[in-house]
């Protein structure tokens, strides 16, 4: 049953142009882990997940955006499936927050980023306020940051709701919003940025290209490994531990 509903989901993706041939594959393995292991609540807070970031790319133009990759499905959506099969095996409330808080984590940077897309007010960087092209690793705006707080507090409040515990919002929430700050700020500083020897313009990504042959890349900023897709990876993780640690607080 978990592989043919992740399959489902998957493909539903591919058609609507969301995930790659290796997306799909990747999002079938991290949606059979769920599926299969995380249970109601699990299931439920990914399908959230899923729905409302595939709605708002829609909204902000997802028909312009390239189709996630399996590396790209992996960072975002590796740690909540590791998670799920960790709660499984040992069922404890610390790994069932830092579940939650991992995928806040991812809530809220999706929703930042595609609701900040819309935003009338110029983009900044998070550590220095200068301004900077929309959709820069780093950059905020304060429609962004208002949905970066609203994508979070929407995994919290499913996560409550389903736990009836109220308290659980917040233990959730909080972590979610600290992943997506944490992603922030690796974006505007440890980051790999690069300037392309044939049209001088900044980018981020690897895959930059002219034609058929891609032009050489000069690193100019932040650390070569330290890609968006580790950075993705490290905002679940922060969002896993701050749901972790919050947990233990809870009577």
């Amino acid at each position: 049953m978990a592989p043919a509903l992740s399959a489902a989901v998957a493909l539903a993706a591919y058609r609507r142009g969301a995930l790659s041939p290796s997306g799909s594959a990747g999002a079938v393995l991290v949606g059979a882990a769920v599926f299969g292991a995380g249970g109601r609540r699990g299931s439920a807070l990914l399908l959230l997940f899923f729905g409302s970031s595939s709605a708002l790319s829609r909204l902000s133009g997802a028909d312009k955006k390239p189709r996630r990759s399996l590396v790209q499905v992996l960072a975002n959506g590796g740690v909540p499936a590791a998670l799920a099969l960790l709660q499984h095996v040992w069922p404890s409330r610390h790994a069932a927050s830092a579940y939650a808080g991992a995928l806040a984590a991812a809530n809220s940077d999706t929703w930042a980023t595609e609701i900040g897309a819309l935003s009338g007010t110029p983009a900044r960087l998070i550590t220095t306020r200068r301004p900077v092209e929309r959709g820069t690793s780093g950059a905020i705006t304060p429609l962004g940051t208002l949905a970066s707080v609203a994508g979070a507090l929407a995994i919290g409040a499913a996560s409550a709701a389903i736990e009836r515990r109220p308290d659980a919002i917040w233990r959730v929430a909080v972590g979610g919003i600290a992943g997506s700050l944490a992603d922030s700020l690796l974006g505007a500083t440890l980051q790999a940025t690069y300037t392309c020897t044939v049209c001088s313009r900044r980018t981020e990504d690897r895959r930059h290209a002219h034609g058929d042959a891609p032009p050489a890349l000069i690193l100019t900023g932040g650390l070569p490994w330290m890609t968006n897709d580790t950075v993705n990876l490290c905002a679940s993780l922060v969002g896993a531990a701050g749901g972790a640690l919050l947990a233990g607080s809870r009577r």
